[in-house]
């Protein structure tokens, strides 16, 4: 029997929608400050018992504390939704999935630094390498690489995806998952004080000073990284049980940038320097530009291989 939509019923779900979109933009920024809060509050007792005198480590509790609780507390937030690993992006092929991603990341981010070094905003050098030194670099960028990945796929194109992606569907999860992704990593601090000053409100102060950088953040160097957002998110979105491959690509990006940072220098006189961020001198207005070009280009051909279905006919 059909059901006739009355203006009661339609306020219901216009509210309902209404609802999931706010929680789908704004529950993630509400996570990350209970994080960052958590973090703040367990630093100070952390540090007095660990006896430091340096205040670097304080910031260290405080923002790697806060990384660890949001991982921590992915599990019970997804289990409290009813979400289950599906949701989250695993596959049984983590492996095979993580080393095509990384092969995959290490020559896009590979061709942007020959590009670079192409039109000469950085210089090859070669620091004069021992063979196990240099295969010793390689065991560190890797290692950097896979921790990096690991921990903001998991948090990004896992858990944020996945829940934006249940809530309110793929573009918009697409959208906010790449926003967030791009303004953590303009979250930091450098700020200090006297040793003897260090209290309860010395967590909640750098954690403010902290997000208070995101007003700083270049819009260069913002751009980049919501692109680079937007090609993992939408290869977690078109291949759903993808979250090793989305691990993999990012983890090559990272492997290829560190490597270069330790094998070219940035060519300060170059014309070109606009191309690159001052947030990194690799990111920028290039790399946004070749993102996209490689996220076109993978749109096209994915749409090619997998054609949407063709609509009902009509009675």
């Amino acid at each position: 029997m059909l059901k006739l939509i009355t203006p009661a019923r339609f306020h219901d779900g216009t509210l309902m929608e209404v609802r999931k979109s706010l929680v789908t933009v704004f529950g993630p920024l509400l996570y990350l400050l209970i994080a960052a809060a958590l973090a703040a509050l367990l630093a100070y007792p952390v540090f007095e018992l660990s006896g430091s005198e340096d205040i670097s480590l304080y910031r260290t509790l405080v923002s790697r504390g806060g990384q660890a609780l949001l991982i921590v507390g992915v599990y019970p937030l997804m289990k409290w939704l009813g979400l289950n690993r599906e949701t989250f992006g695993w596959s049984r092929r983590f492996p095979g999935q993580w080393l095509t991603g990384f092969v995959l990341g290490a020559i896009m981010l590979g061709l942007h630094v020959l590009a670079l070094i192409g039109l000469g905003v950085r210089e090859f050098i070669w620091p004069g390498l021992a063979p196990v030194e240099f295969l010793t670099l390689l065991g560190k960028v890797l290692a950097v690489g896979f921790g990096v990945a690991l921990l903001e796929e998991s948090i990004f194109r896992g858990a944020l995806l996945g829940i934006a992606w249940h809530l309110s569907g793929p573009v918009r999860a697409v959208l906010v998952s790449s926003f967030y992704f791009a303004a953590l990593h303009f979250i930091g601090t450098k700020w200090s004080t006297e040793l003897a000053l260090i209290g309860w409100d010395t967590g909640f102060r750098m954690a403010l000073d902290g997000f208070s950088h995101l007003s700083l953040a270049p819009p260069d160097a913002f751009l980049g990284l919501f692109v680079a957002g937007l090609m993992l998110a939408s290869l977690r979105v078109l291949i759903p049980a993808s979250l090793g491959l989305c691990m993999g690509m990012h983890a090559g990006w990272v492997f290829i940038i560190k490597l270069a940072k330790a094998l070219t220098l940035l060519n300060f006189q170059s014309p070109y320097l606009y191309l690159v961020s001052g947030y990194d001198y690799f990111v920028g207005y290039l790399s946004s530009a070749w993102l996209m070009l490689l996220l076109l280009m993978f749109l096209a051909v994915f749409s090619h291989v997998h054609p949407p279905a063709s609509g009902s006919r009509r009675r």
